[in-house]
């Protein structure tokens, strides 16, 4: 992935409507009012399929699925729409907010790694003490 500008945030799309029998599925998307339209295949999982997109600030995600042969899922010719701090739900679409996994992580490593410097330090001082005897 690419490097994320001021306000980008991503998000996570999954995907279980009619479609769902098929090999392969596509999310067709642009950004307010169809803007920089792109596609994106999406990982096929055991019950959905799943893909993220990074969703510029202050954008409206507007978005379709087609499948490998054609056959397209745009909510009855209305597309989907999805709008960060808004509730829209479908039926058998979930846009949700991707956590940052760094912060955690970060703070779980930092605490892996005082403790075990400190456990070091202290094995260290009990062998020395030992030889000194």
């Amino acid at each position: 992935m690419g490097t994320k500008k001021m306000g980008e945030q991503t998000y996570e799309v999954k995907y279980t409507g009619h479609l769902m029998d098929s090999d392969n599925v596509y999310l067709h998307f642009g950004y307010t009012n169809w803007s920089d339209v792109s596609e994106k295949k999406m990982r096929k999982l055991k019950n959905c399929y799943k893909t993220e997109i990074v969703l510029p600030a202050e954008s409206e995600f507007n978005f379709c699925f087609r499948d490998e042969e054609n056959k397209w899922d745009n909510n009855y010719g209305n597309n989907y729409f999805f709008m960060p701090g808004t509730s829209e739900n479908y039926d058998w679409v979930e846009v949700c907010d991707k956590e940052p996994k760094t912060i955690a992580t970060t703070s779980a490593t930092k605490t892996k790694s005082a403790l075990t410097s400190a456990k070091s330090a202290i094995t260290k001082k009990a062998s020395t003490t030992k030889k000194e005897k």
